[in-house]
Parts: structure tokens; C-alpha cells; sequence
């Protein structure tokens, strides 16, 4: 009895938050794409401050920034799709 409980109380929060969730997904992408690279440009700048090192690094920086940005952005989308591939399923099932 608590199960079907549960059960339904689930189904009625995910419907009642599908649009603060859709959101907050959407600040977790933009800040999947933005926050490695702005962290690299930041450490490449105080790399060449502090050692007085050439323009060079921040240029590796910058591309090991996109890098690490594309990366967190497939994991994000992968992530994304299984939930939404779970509700889907689920949905099947009760159909």
C-alpha cells in the first residue's frame, strides 16, 4: 500500500516540476559550457603572470577550456537523455 503511495505521490511532483526542472537544466548546460573555460583562461593568465610565461598558454588554455566544455556538454546531454528515456519507458509500461 505505501508503494502505490509513493507511486503516485512521484508522478505528481515530477509533472508538478517538469518546467523548474526543464529550467534548471538549462543553467546547468549554459554553465557546463561556460565555467571550464573561463577556469582555464584564469589559471593560463596567472600561469603567465607568475612565470612569465608567453601569450601561448592562454592559447592552449582556451582550447583545452572548449574541450573540456564539449566533454561535460556530451556527458549533460547522455545524462539528460537517459532521464528523459526512463520517463519514457515508464510511460510505455503503464500503457
Amino acid at each position: 500500500m505505501v508503494k502505490i503511495w509513493s507511486d503516485v505521490a512521484v508522478a505528481e511532483n515530477n509533472e508538478k516540476y517538469k518546467h523548474i526542472r526543464a529550467a534548471a537544466h538549462l543553467t546547468q548546460f549554459g554553465l557546463n559550457i561556460v565555467t571550464p573555460i573561463i577556469l582555464c583562461i584564469m589559471f593560463a593568465l596567472w600561469l603567465k603572470n607568475k612565470f612569465n610565461m608567453g601569450g601561448w598558454v592562454v592559447i592552449v588554455a582556451i582550447i583545452l577550456g572548449v574541450a573540456a566544455a564539449v566533454l561535460n556538454m556530451i556527458t549533460f546531454i547522455k545524462t539528460v537523455n537517459r532521464e528523459i528515456g526512463g520517463k519514457n519507458n515508464d510511460e510505455k509500461r503503464e500503457n
